[in-house]
């Protein structure tokens, strides 16, 4: 072992909540665990569905009417992401540091958890959504039209909200409940645009937890865990997301074991997914 703590000990930690996951974390904002409780005792879920029926012409009241057939397909939700850590700290450590289970340290590691899950839905989102926005849809292009990815800046960053919800009216996606996700540069881009400048209301909602406002009836979050190259956009909460391990931390006393020390560890074990209903209402936007 290699543990240095020198520098924590006699220092006091404020007391806070090891199983809850922060709130600063966007995922959750656009993820439902309506599968949760379907993987006790499994880790895969089959979700059969219906092919949608299309209505078709008839030419008089007296056509025979054409019978379809009725269609089934099947996905599967599947848990196969596993995250971990585990470390020893010296009962002389543990009441040097006047250490509490409940304490910064232990909390730090419950944010790595929830980063994962972050990290794992928004590149989900990213992979499975239905509909693209890239330079061709913008007014003005940024970086050669369609087909390629937008430049962003401060004087697109508002055609870039109205491209996305004409897409999504477009696919007659309801219009409550609408997201934008966006990096923290995109953000800073968003606070100089010069339309949102002017709007009071933007203003008095621009960066509470992780939320930078409002526009054109989306609300417009950000976050340092999307993948590369991509905002997520789209509406109510399009990608499924569970877990049926938890990161709870556990704490193993050395009294039960062969050492001094000790263990403090904790799992999660989590999936996620974007099933062919909720991929016609989220949004991939293309950026360079």
């Amino acid at each position: 072992m290699a543990n240095n703590v020198a520098s924590l000990v006699a220092e006091e930690y404020s007391s806070m909540l090891q199983s809850v996951l922060r709130d600063a974390f966007i995922g959750k904002m656009i993820a439902t665990t309506r599968f949760e409780g379907k993987f006790n005792g499994a880790d895969t879920v089959h979700f059969p569905r219906l092919t949608p029926i299309v209505s078709e012409d008839l030419a008089t009241s007296y056509t025979n009417v054409n019978v379809q057939d009725v269609v089934t397909t099947d996905e599967t939700f599947v848990l196969d992401t596993r995250k971990a850590f585990g470390v020893s700290i010296s009962d002389e450590d543990y009441i040097e540091m006047k250490i509490d289970p409940q304490n910064r340290i232990i909390q730090d590691w419950v944010y790595a958890f929830a980063k994962d899950y972050d990290v794992a839905i928004f590149n989900t989102a990213a992979a499975g959504a239905g509909i693209l926005v890239d330079d061709g849809d913008l007014e003005t292009a940024s970086n050669g039209g369609a087909g390629n990815p937008i430049i962003t800046s401060k004087t697109n960053m508002y055609d870039l909200v109205t491209a996305i919800n004409e897409k999504l009216d477009t696919a007659n996606v309801p219009d409550m409940d609408r997201f934008l996700v966006i990096s923290p540069k995109e953000k800073r881009q968003f606070l100089k645009a010069p339309e949102l400048l002017r709007d009071t209301t933007m203003g008095d909602n621009v960066v509470t937890g992780g939320k930078v406002g409002t526009i054109d009836n989306t609300t417009i979050y950000y976050s340092n865990n999307l993948p590369a190259g991509s905002l997520i956009a789209g509406q109510g909460k399009p990608v499924d997301f569970a877990a049926n391990i938890k990161p709870m931390v556990q704490i193993t006393p050395s009294s039960y074991r062969d050492n001094f020390a000790n263990l403090i560890k904790a799992q999660t074990k989590f999936g996620c997914k974007v099933f062919t209903e909720n991929a016609e209402r989220l949004v991939n936007v293309s950026i360079a």
